[in-house]
């Protein structure tokens, strides 16, 4: 990887008491910061703007920086991307944390609130890494009776990204604004004052695929007076609006209702391509409190309903044993223990965040599909060992599959990325690993990371001065 370092200190706010900081990190948290030679070219020219454009572009800048570095992007293709990060996304990422970590919004994307996620699509034995990022767009009126469910950024993004890029269509971004949220906004305000919480109900998130930008939007319902979760009657009838006949939503459906495993499931969010509604795909994200591989292998063939992945589903089985650091003979119908230690609660509207616990699934119900495709989650940052055990473990796997070219890479970008402490001083850098099965035989495989913004190790004190 043609990355070079510059040294830094990172400083600790002094509101992290020593006994915080032995348990977060056991040796010197004084790193190297991450960047690559494009990252030292436009860090040459890019003029300061505000201190909290500044914040966050010079802590996620040489993330994404490294990470497409790292994959092999071609150089032109890293300017693009980095000035994309840096003129679109950036402006949107909030005001800074203040000098003790806090903020007034804090996001329900990652455990510890930060407000953007990457994500690393692993290669494959003919195609190099994609790189992406989620994030929630954030400004200074996020939570406020003005924006109380933290809309109107996202929103303005999208409106000014559809003006340059042809590509954008909103037909189903403002179907499922309208569906999924009342707009009496003095009612949401009314409920904040009284102590009702309200969290994340929308996200964008960027894909830098090889050929070009992609947009995708993501849509948490939350309406007025809303206790626990949507139920699935509501988003059928939601999505029906838009496509009365679905075949992949009636199978889903079916599952829901006669497999003993999908009557566990609850839906959470659903996001769309952010393109004509004819080339889109709808993501609908379930999560079960079931880890148990009898169960993941339920879901994963819908009871059935999907045949011919046998040999696939022993790849997924040997991958969750790999990245949990599970025995060989760990028993199938056994849920998967958690790390208690590693994982701090996140509150959200419905109480703790449903989505980072249990298992995590996608059904992609695109129209004309008479089956969904469906992806498999495991929250790495609740199940599992240390975030190095883990990633020499996803590498390893990715040698036996043949898939070796970027592991070295990747753990260099890891281990870079890490400038707030050491990859084996707990956990949360990687919070999740996904599979999904493809034609052929094949398992897309991608690796979420977080920036752990309110980590004791980050630069938070020295940036809200």
């Amino acid at each position: 990887m043609s990355t070079t370092t510059t040294q830094t200190h990172v400083e600790v706010p002094a509101a992290m008491t020593n006994s915080t900081l032995k348990a977060e990190s056991k040796t010197s948290i004084s790193k190297s910061k991450p960047t690559t030679s494009v990252w030292n070219s436009l860090s040459l020219w890019l003029p300061s703007r505000n201190p909290d454009y500044d914040f966050w572009w010079g802590l996620t800048g040489p993330h994404l920086a490294v990470m497409l570095d790292a994959a092999d992007y071609p150089t032109e293709k890293q300017y693009e991307m980095l000035l994309f990060h840096y003129h679109w996304s950036v402006p949107y990422l909030g005001p800074r944390p203040s000098a003790d970590g806090m903020t007034k919004w804090k996001s329900l994307l990652e455990p510890d609130g930060s407000p953007i996620e990457y994500s690393w699509k692993w290669n494959t034995p003919s195609n190099e890494p994609d790189v992406r990022f989620t994030m929630e767009p954030i400004n200074e009126f996020s939570g406020t009776a003005l924006d109380p469910l933290n809309q109107l950024p996202s929103l303005e993004l999208l409106h000014r990204l559809a003006e340059i890029l042809p590509s954008i269509d909103l037909a189903w971004v403002h179907h499922f604004y309208s569906v999924c949220f009342d707009h009496d906004k003095a009612k949401y305000a009314q409920e904040v004052a009284a102590g009702v919480p309200v969290g994340t109900t929308t996200c964008l998130a960027f894909e830098f695929v090889r050929q070009g930008l992609q947009l995708k939007s993501y849509f948490l319902p939350r309406k007025i007076g809303q206790k626990g979760l949507l139920p699935f009657t509501e988003w059928d009838s939601a999505i029906r609006q838009l496509e009365p006949t679905n075949a992949a939503l009636d199978a889903l459906r079916d599952f829901l209702e006669t497999s003993p495993e999908g009557k566990k499931m609850n839906p959470l969010n659903l996001a769309v391509d952010d393109v004509a509604p004819k080339k889109s795909r709808m993501k609908f994200y379930f999560q079960t409190p079931k880890t148990s591989f009898e169960s993941v292998r339920e879901i994963m063939a819908m009871g059935g309903r999907i045949t011919g992945i046998d040999s696939q589903l022993e790849e997924l089985k040997s991958l969750i044993s790999a990245v949990t650091s599970l025995p060989a003979n760990f028993p199938e119908d056994s849920d998967v223990p958690v790390e208690e230690k590693y994982h701090p609660k996140v509150e959200g509207s419905m109480g703790e965040v449903p989505g980072q616990s249990g298992y995590l699934y996608y059904f992609d119900i695109r129209p004309g599909a008479k089956l969904p495709e469906i992806k498999f989650y495991t929250p790495v940052s609740r199940y599992g060992r240390d975030d190095l055990t883990l990633a020499k473990a996803l590498v390893g796997w990715m040698e036996g599959k043949g898939r070796q070219a970027f592991g070295k890479k990747y753990l260099d970008m890891l281990e870079s990325m890490a400038d707030h402490r050491n990859v084996n001083d707990g956990k949360g850098l990687q919070t999740y690993v996904s599979c999904m099965f493809k034609k052929g035989g094949e398992l897309d495989i991608t690796t979420y990371i977080s920036p752990q913004v309110f980590h004791p190790g980050r630069v938070l004190g020295k940036a809200a001065h």
